[in-house]
């Protein structure tokens, strides 16, 4: 098992270089897009009595900001402050990348492929959000050339390529997959706010939290683990390249 004591190797994996539109899509990734969808649906709803609303922890203050928070339980007290070690209980899930809008795909994926970032406003452009990106009828090597204006063949394969993957990334890894917890591990994670030694998405939320709060997670993979994911001592892949997270996390203490 993986803990988020392994979160401190990986904080700088996102520097590494490595309108509507309803896709034609084939079974396999229509069904798995489905269930993210699903589950996705599941974590954002709200109602006025009993749920708080989605809070962005970065400038970006859209419904789908890459770093949003919600308030499950309320905390007493003070918030955590910088320096202070704060112990907390955990969950960790993979999310699925299925919700990326056009922008997510441009500033978390697109940006990291070599070579290929200079792509980013075509992209924009034309609305590439996860659903055209994965569906493998519509974002074609044609399309990628002409409506794209690639005009290096072998560029349009390597994207078309680096799609693909993302999409059976959906099947391998499904959203809802825990890959690390306390309960799991039988002690809690504990570690020095603000001192760069969680993934930035960790530091953002445990800052804006009181002790006993607990609250859910959801971060793009460039406040998470980056273009390199997250693998075991063993080599298997816990948290896949590019991968967005879910976290439920408690503040135990704050010292």
């Amino acid at each position: 098992m993986i803990t988020l004591c392994s979160l401190v190797l990986f904080l700088s994996c996102s520097n590494s270089k490595s309108g509507t539109f309803a896709p034609i899509m084939s079974s396999g990734i229509k069904q798995t897009l489905a269930s993210v969808a699903n589950t996705q649906g599941v974590l954002f709803k709200q109602t006025a009595s009993d749920d708080e609303e989605w809070t962005s922890l970065v400038e970006d203050h859209s419904t789908n900001s890459p770093v949003r928070k919600q308030i499950i339980d309320q905390g007493s007290g003070d918030l955590a402050a910088k320096g202070a070690t704060v112990e907390i209980e955990y969950t960790g899930t993979l999310y699925g990348e299925a919700d990326w809008t056009s922008q997510d795909v441009a500033s978390c994926w697109l940006s990291q492929l070599q070579g290929l970032d200079h792509l980013s406003q075509q992209f924009l452009d034309n609305d590439i959000n996860a659903a055209k990106l994965m569906d493998d009828t519509f974002f074609t090597e044609e399309y990628c050339m002409n409506q794209l204006e690639i005009n290096n063949k072998i560029q349009a394969k390597k994207l078309i390529m680096a799609a693909k993957r993302i999409a059976k990334q959906q099947q391998d890894h499904p959203a809802g997959t825990v890959f690390d917890s306390s309960e799991e591990r039988g002690k809690n994670f504990s570690f020095v706010l603000g001192a760069a030694k969680v993934i930035k998405a960790m530091d953002l939320l445990v800052s804006t939290m009181k002790v006993g709060e607990r609250a859910q997670l959801i971060c793009r993979s460039d406040y998470g683990y980056g273009s390199e994911g997250l693998r075991s001592s063993k080599g298997d892949v816990m948290v896949p390249p590019f991968a967005t997270l879910c976290f439920d996390i408690k503040l135990v203490s704050a010292d």
